[in-house]
């Protein structure tokens, strides 16, 4: 058998192999960098953007170049060109790079026949990722020692490989480049079975029925439960503050590189708090089995009136976690919820500003709350016969009169207006979810009204 055939055999394996596994990705960071070790770093991101740009600058020519085996490449430094050496990057990792720049061409053309007005591929300032394609060849993971080596930059010893789960496979690494440090992004894949078992376990042991959310502006997040979550990380004043200073910097100069590198820093913090309560939400709600959410058009709120608060709370970012995370079952967007009655079905006439819900039939409620339990439910009767969600009837959703025919595949979900039990998952959501101090929790009961000292969280 031929090396071309032994590769052909090994990927059709790989393939069959990836069909029972699930893939993770885990964040180690470089630590204890001594100064040889900082200034190769940045040299090889350097060589990247180097080789990235000198193959852009001729695609007719170089696009199909054998690019591991280029030594030298020319850099335009002002008027003139340099020959500059690549001595850090290695031949697979040359590879990725020109890879990498055929998905990023082979994107546009999609982009293009769309009709999508997109111009050509520029020329990058800087290149923040370097991708290390093969396990043992060109990166080496030491999980007794904590360490990771990097092919022709040597041994690094990282943090976080506690995250590694018990039954893995390696798969790719990419070295990352951020204001706070450097990073190794491991590509890991576990067996299918293990990462749903890890994912939809239920850590209080409780048995939670499936569970409706409703994304908003005013309060991010709504459960059909009654539990609200509402958070918003704004712009601070050191950001605005470095925004000044850097407009009054000469541009390339080496004190307007130093601001920059500031700003970075300080974009990435206020980042990082928005994924931990990202994080902490997919955490409590990893207790249900079933999480039932409506596909909104989030970049169409960022487009209108609701830019900035879009921006503060990435709540784009959430559903798109959501979505891939957890067992969830996806609502169309063009499903009326907010504007329809949890309790009739009868189509409401609403505006932005009506945030609570009276109904002819009698029902009342908060808005964001009805959509998220219209979002749960199926209504038989009603001008709206489409299914939504997991089509529980509405009586079963409040715990009345379940019908014996989805007493063994529905059961109730969390009946509302009980404050005990409502405090209990006041407290499951404080728990874990309220350690945040961006994050404001609320609970909303039977009827839109509130149960006596829970419409907030407790003092953090």
């Amino acid at each position: 058998m031929t090396k071309a055939e032994r590769i052909k055999v090994s990927i059709q394996a790989t393939r069959e192999r990836r069909k029972s596994q699930r893939p993770m990705v885990i964040e180690l960071k470089l630590q204890n960098l001594s100064k040889k070790q900082v200034a190769d770093l940045n040299r090889a991101f350097l060589e990247a953007k180097w080789l990235y740009n000198w193959l852009l600058e001729d695609l007719q020519n170089r696009l199909n170049l054998d690019a591991g085996k280029v030594a030298e490449v020319q850099v335009k430094v002002k008027d003139t060109y340099e020959t500059r050496r690549l001595i850090l990057l290695g031949s697979q990792v040359k590879q990725e790079i020109q890879d990498r720049l055929k998905d990023n061409l082979a994107s546009l053309k999609r982009l293009k026949k769309k009709g999508v007005h997109a111009g050509p591929l520029k020329f990058k300032p800087f290149v923040n990722s370097i991708p290390f394609k093969q396990h043992r060849v060109t990166y080496e993971i030491d999980s007794e020692r904590n360490r990771v080596r990097l092919q022709r930059l040597g041994w690094f010893r990282v943090l976080g490989l506690h995250q590694l789960p018990r039954a893995y496979e390696i798969a790719n690494a990419l070295l990352i480049r951020k204001p706070s440090g450097f990073y190794v992004h491991l590509v890991v894949y576990v067996p299918r079975a293990f990462a749903e078992r890890n994912t939809l376990s239920n850590p209080s042991n409780e048995k939670l029925k499936p569970v409706g959310v409703d994304l908003g502006i005013k309060t991010q997040v709504t459960l059909s439960g009654g539990l609200q979550f509402g958070y918003e990380v704004p712009v601070s004043s050191r950001v605005k503050r470095l925004g000044r200073i850097l407009s009054r910097k000469k541009k390339g100069s080496r004190n307007y590189e130093h601001t920059r590198h500031l700003l970075r820093r300080e974009y990435e913090k206020l980042n990082n708090r928005k994924k931990d309560i990202q994080n902490k939400i997919l955490s409590f709600l990893r207790r249900y089995p079933t999480v039932v959410l409506q596909d909104d058009q989030v970049k169409g709120w960022k487009e209108g009136l609701f830019g900035k608060q879009v921006h503060f709370t990435a709540i784009g970012g959430l559903k798109a976690r959501l979505k891939q995370s957890l067992a969830t079952l996806v609502v169309e967007p063009y499903e009326t919820t907010s504007k329809e009655c949890f309790q009739c079905g009868a189509r409401l006439d609403l505006t932005l500003s009506d945030r609570y819900i009276r109904c002819s039939c009698g029902w009342k409620a908060d808005r964001d709350h009805n959509a998220a339990l219209v979002i749960l439910l199926l209504w038989p009767e009603g001008p709206n016969t489409e299914r939504k969600g997991l089509g529980i009837p509405p009586k079963d959703a409040l715990g009345l009169d379940r019908p014996a025919a989805l007493r063994s595949k529905h059961r109730k979900v969390t009946p509302l207006g009980q404050p005990r039990r409502g405090y209990v998952r006041m407290r499951a959501a404080v728990h874990t979810v309220g350690s945040n101090p961006y994050v404001r929790i609320s609970l909303v009961g039977e009827g839109g009204s509130a149960p006596k000292g829970l419409r907030s969280s407790p003092p953090l």
